[in-house]
């Protein structure tokens, strides 16, 4: 049977263990842990990992996973993704920038300058958090309270102006998963690399340069 390789592997593909693998790395990616210093609690990390999970046996697209990442609002318990920004080390805008910069594109925030970096943070300056009555469920969404346009900064030095009304974050999950957008694309790359064969083609995964090796 000459096909008999490509029946393999479509066979492999579609076991539930391919997924529970990748799901397994992708949750050390995205910090899916209920304990400290995550501290996302048991039925969000269920929750959270049963999206990841079914998006990879669903074989969602990249882009469309990482922009539900960036831009879901509502409960950790019934909005899976939402806890993208709930098991970061901190809430503010900045700390936001710097996971995301890390996470989808493999870069070091902190050297960029530091006009890049408050344009970054801007995207994720609405960003805010609501407790609820049930014991450790919390909402995420943006802040009602915000009176005057974002003006961001796109990683590449390109500036824009959100009006009201508009979510900042669906502006940089446009502008991060556009096709041709060489960060987006190379980061996943060079991590799936590593994941695959032990190293990345540039070899720290978590700081992608151009004097990078």
């Amino acid at each position: 049977n000459p096909n008999k390789r490509s029946a393999l592997i479509d066979n492999l593909l579609e076991r539930e263990e391919f997924a529970d693998y990748w799901a397994m790395k992708w949750c050390d990616l995205l910090r899916v842990k209920s304990e400290f210093p995550i501290n996302l609690w048991p039925n969000a990390v269920q929750a959270y990992h049963r999206w990841i999970y079914d998006s990879l046996r669903k074989n969602r697209p990249y882009d469309q996973f990482a922009r539900e990442l960036l831009t879901s609002s509502g409960s950790n318990f019934r909005v899976p993704p939402v806890n993208f920004y709930r098991a970061m080390q901190g809430r503010e805008p900045s700390t936001i920038a710097k996971t995301v910069a890390l996470t989808f594109m493999g870069m070091r925030f902190e050297r960029w300058p530091k006009d890049r970096q408050d344009g970054m943070a801007a995207f994720f300056s609405q960003v805010t958090y609501k407790s609820t009555d049930e014991w450790k469920e919390e909402i995420v969404c943006l802040n009602p309270a915000q009176t005057s346009p974002v003006k961001g900064i796109f990683p590449d030095g390109a500036t824009v102006k959100i009006p009201l009304g508009k979510d900042p974050r669906c502006v940089f999950a446009d502008w991060l998963a556009a096709p041709g957008n060489k960060w987006f694309a190379r980061n996943i790359v060079n991590r799936m690399w590593a994941w695959l064969m032990g190293a990345g083609i540039i070899s720290d995964v978590d700081d992608i340069r151009p004097e990078a090796p």
